[in-house]
């Protein structure tokens, strides 16, 4: 399955000053955005990253009148994701439900004035919402891509640089830290 950006979640984004502000990375969005893109790069590269999305919304803005009202349809997320952005460009995603990993390539670029993630997975896997089959570039920008994530570690935390599975992971939300608990229980 390939990761579902947080381009489809709308209205629930439209919270852009909270996450310009976030420095899960580190520095806050609004800093990195003004980087050269290497340097943007190094706040990710070498990164385990934890995302959690438990719904996406599709909302719309419908007119009554002289109001906007938003209409909004919500689709499932896939919950927790776990992903290793190795520092040459390889991804490594551990899906919730998946009995292998499923790699890919990762990377940033600038799109207007601001930074986008973008990831290309195998063409084996499958998008998530869309059933769309892998090896298309999906992009979305970095200050969405934060909003998602629940935690970041500077290392690759669960080896899966090595294409080995450590568990199959559940949809539910988690820490890293109850992770390698269970991991290292065997469980």
């Amino acid at each position: 399955m390939i990761r579902v950006l947080s381009s489809f979640v709308g209205l629930g984004l439209l919270l852009g000053a909270c996450s310009y502000q976030s420095e899960v990375f580190g520095p806050p969005i609004y800093a990195i955005y003004k980087m050269p893109v290497e340097e943007a790069r190094s706040h990710l590269a070498g990164r385990t990253v934890m995302t959690f999305v438990d719904v996406y919304r599709d909302c719309t803005l419908h007119q009554t009148g002289q109001y906007y009202y938003p209409v909004c349809n919500e689709t499932p997320g896939p919950g927790t994701q776990v992903e290793y952005l190795a520092e040459n460009g390889r991804t490594y995603l551990w899906f919730p439900g998946n009995r292998r990993l499923v790699s890919g390539s990762w990377t940033v670029r600038r799109w207007r004035e601001k930074y986008e993630i973008c990831f290309s997975y195998s063409r084996a896997s499958r998008d998530f919402v869309t059933g769309a089959t892998g090896d298309n570039l999906t992009c979305d920008l970095l200050s969405n891509y934060a909003e998602t994530i629940t935690e970041i570690r500077q290392e690759d935390s669960f080896d899966l640089s090595s294409d080995t599975l450590p568990f199959v992971l559940k949809r539910d939300q988690t820490t890293f830290e109850a992770l390698l608990t269970r991991l290292q229980s065997g469980n």
